[in-house]
């Protein structure tokens, strides 16, 4: 893509980072990707990688993946899988699409790629897919991250909020359901889990977040041109890599009354900074819910 950040810029971000997520469009588009993740490993040797791919060029894959590895063991991959088979490639429109991840994820796990996952966005078109999905996820050892249709001018589109589920009592039901298996596994870790569910329900029944966003503070969001946005979500931009230190990016918090009264999403990215900042009272909170799950209010 013309104009997109080189692999040494990338030497620009700071090296205290503690997570950071590369997604795209479809990253393994990039000719240099390997390079591009070599040079944010320098950048932020400390920091877990998490690369999220559509799976669907397998071959680009096992060939980056072999170098990938070297320059970082721990890399974790996410998979975007919509439903099983057939049902996942009517909903991306790839003929074949489900078995082009099943081979990428076969030549992931043959170069010793440990952390992989599924991502899931829930929508109306895939709600029966959910259960499918988290089942085939653990059944093949795989971690699973669930997201909700949600609307960005800057990443996911225009009135994708529209494309989720349209029957509130489905929705209730469905992801009840998985919080409450979440909550069967017995450890802290999937309690968790089952809060964040439950709380993302909440989001999509109220409209309202469950903890205030501190986007902009506790994470941010850099686009392949170095703009450096408060989120994937709206469309503010605090500065960019190529033109200004990070130090003085960050500085910038004009929009910081604008995020803490935002309730455009409910996502594991963006709420990951405020549950740790608030971890006793989410822990508390995760913990209660295993023994007294709530009560919802479902609009008619």
């Amino acid at each position: 893509m013309v104009d997109e950040l080189k692999p040494e810029e990338y030497l620009k971000l700071p090296s205290y980072l503690k997570d950071i997520n590369v997604t795209g469009g479809e990253p393994f588009l990039r000719r240099d990707f390997p390079q591009v993740i070599e040079h944010i490993k320098k950048a932020a040797p400390k920091a877990r990688l998490i690369v999220n791919t559509n799976g669907f060029l397998w071959r680009k894959i096992k060939e980056d993946i072999q170098q990938v590895i070297k320059i970082d063991p721990n890399i974790a991959i996410r998979l975007s899988i919509d439903g099983l088979g057939e049902a996942h490639n009517k909903i991306r429109g790839i003929p074949d699409g489900f078995n082009l991840i099943m081979k990428s994820l076969h030549y992931l796990r043959e170069a010793g790629v440990k952390d992989l996952g599924i991502s899931f966005t829930l929508m109306e078109r895939n709600i029966e897919e959910l259960p499918k999905v988290q089942t085939f996820s653990d059944e093949n050892n795989l971690e699973f991250s669930l997201t909700i249709a949600t609307s960005s001018p800057t990443y996911f589109g225009e009135d994708k909020a529209n494309l989720r589920p349209k029957n509130k009592k489905q929705l209730a039901d469905t992801l009840e359901t998985l919080a409450r298996k979440h909550y069967s596994h017995n450890t802290p870790k999937e309690y968790m889990r089952g809060w964040f569910v439950r709380q993302m329900l909440l989001f999509a029944l109220t409209g309202k977040r469950s903890l205030l966003c501190d986007a902009g503070k506790g994470f941010f969001y850099m686009d392949s041109h170095g703009n450096v946005y408060t989120c994937n979500i709206k469309p503010w931009i605090m500065g960019n890599i190529r033109t200004m230190p990070f130090e003085k990016i960050i500085e910038n918090q004009k929009f910081a009354h604008k995020v803490e009264a935002c309730n455009d999403c409910w996502m594991i990215c963006t709420a990951k900074s405020m549950m740790e900042k608030k971890l006793f009272r989410v822990a508390l909170d995760a913990l209660k819910g295993k023994f007294f799950p709530p009560v919802y209010s479902i609009p008619a």
